[in-house]
């Protein structure tokens, strides 16, 4: 619990409001999507507490202009995806797949855990807002 309670404090502290179909998407809705466990999200907070928002920004423009990254996130989603799952769905990229996942968990937005890849709050922030909506 003192994982969520950390993240509760790492959001509001950022006022992170993640738009859906016209209205905000609250902590606790993104919590109920994740599918991270608290071990996961203790991680994830430690490895995002010290970010430099401007560099990730510019980090996560470059890295989302590629197609294959929107299409892995999507993919991904709120579910836990096995790399043979993810070889299987994009058999075009499979020599490059772990290249994009690579660039994908640099900016946090998935994590690469014992029961597969996930997304993280920050992904599925991204995921909801930018990709979902556009």
């Amino acid at each position: 619990m003192k994982a969520l309670s950390n993240f509760f404090f790492f959001c509001s502290f950022y006022q992170m409001r993640i738009k859906v179909c016209e209205k905000f998407m609250d902590i606790n809705e993104i919590l109920k999507l994740c599918k991270l466990t608290e071990e996961e999200m203790t991680e994830y907070l430690e490895l995002t507490k010290n970010i430099d928002h401007k560099e990730d920004h510019k980090r996560a423009y470059r890295t989302m202009m590629n197609q294959t990254r929107r299409e892995l996130l999507k993919f991904i989603g709120t579910n836990v995806k096995t790399l043979e799952e993810l070889k299987d769905n994009f058999e075009d990229v499979r020599d490059t797949l772990n290249y994009h996942l690579s660039m994908l968990e640099q900016l946090f937005y998935i994590m690469n855990t014992n029961s597969g890849w996930k997304a993280t709050p920050k992904g599925i922030g991204f995921l909801y807002n930018a990709i979902l909506n556009d």
